[in-house]
């Protein structure tokens, strides 16, 4: 049981990372020291909520020393709360309007099933905005006249999406690209989701005819995260492909194993929250950048990948990794990568369990 502390309130759950899936049950206990001889509540209730963040660029018109007026550009910072629910823990018995508490010990527990259908929370994170987080709030209800007590959990909670009912998921996503010295790099994921933890399997075939020297080729591995039209790009992993530096032969096949991190990653996903005219539009998407760097003046070319990062992995892999293939451990600094996102036609707009 996970334990959080004040003063006077002591919250436990049953989950003690705060970790959920949307449509599980968040069951845990409320216990409160009461250090006053008479405290009188309207009631204590939990309140549920989700919030998005974003910004959005505007202009206004201000005036100089000399009372020229000229245009500035600003961002605005939006907080919209997105869903609120309440649930009350402490009701007035019938016929009683008010909660009288005396000096002592109190416990209560309390239950709830999220809804079915939540956006991932945004993780992981490097920056503040944009963002979807979520939270649990203990409100100690009291009358008109008095601040209410509040105490606030944050929670990570991601829908379950399950790569074994996603046909792109399961199904090889090939890929090509070439440059002006006839460098032509052609692979294809052998399947085009993966779930936290596993590995992204990489098949590669590079054809070099005039032996250029290839310096390096540059997996990036890149969460697009998109709140309104707020955008951000979490890189996840970087890494060079190994064999490949100074490489100046013909030709060159492998198949790859990249392991993607055994860490919270937002599934990717669409929401459309209704909380606000019009409608905003939540997006997790994944590619992998593979970046070819070759020895010469305008040469070097990139190859975008879709990538469905799930919750729940394909039957096939469960399996055991083939021991002929080559297993990569890339490291996670941190980066900040501003182009857009790949198309993601055949990514399911919604996935419901």
């Amino acid at each position: 049981m996970g334990a959080n502390e004040s003063a006077e309130i002591q919250v436990s759950f049953n989950h003690s990372n705060l970790f959920y899936f949307a449509g599980e049950q968040i069951l845990g206990n409320i216990s409160f020291q009461s250090t006053h001889e008479k405290l009188v509540l309207d009631g204590i209730f939990l309140e549920f909520i989700g919030e998005i963040g974003f910004t959005t660029r505007q202009t206004r018109q201000q005036r100089d020393s000399n009372g020229r007026a000229r245009t500035e550009n600003y961002t605005e910072y939006h907080r919209i709360p997105f869903m609120t629910i309440c649930f009350p823990v402490v009701k007035p018995q019938y016929g009683q309007r008010e909660i009288t508490l005396y000096r002592g010990q109190y416990s209560w527990p309390f239950e709830f099933i999220l809804p079915q259908c939540l956006p991932p929370s945004s993780v992981p994170s490097t920056i503040e905005f944009p963002y979807v987080k979520y939270n649990i709030r203990i409100v100690l209800d009291k009358p008109w006249y008095k601040l209410n007590k509040k105490q606030t959990y944050p929670l990570t909670i991601f829908p379950r999406v399950n790569l074994y009912q996603i046909q792109p998921a399961q199904q090889p996503v090939p890929f090509s690209q070439s440059n002006r010295k006839k460098i032509q790099l052609n692979g294809y994921l052998l399947e085009g989701g993966v779930v936290p933890g596993k590995n992204l399997s990489l098949q590669i075939n590079l054809q070099n005819p005039k032996r250029s020297e290839i310096k390096r080729i540059e997996a990036t591995l890149i969460q697009h995260r998109e709140v309104a039209r707020s955008h951000h790009a979490e890189i996840i992993f970087r890494m060079d492909l190994p064999d490949i530096r100074e490489f100046n032969g013909t030709d060159f096949n492998r198949t790859l194993n990249l392991q993607i991190p055994s860490t919270y990653l937002a599934p990717t996903y669409t929401y459309m929250s209704q909380c606000c005219s019009p409608s905003l539009s939540i997006n997790f998407t994944y590619e992998l950048k593979l970046d070819v760097k070759v020895r010469g003046l305008f040469t070097d070319f990139t190859i975008h990948v879709p990538v469905i990062i799930g919750t729940e992995p394909t039957s096939d892999q469960q399996q055991l990794i083939n021991s002929s293939v080559e297993m990569l451990m890339p490291s996670a600094p941190v980066y900040d990568y501003d182009e857009p996102p790949p198309a993601y036609e055949s990514v399911v707009t919604d996935v419901k369990e």
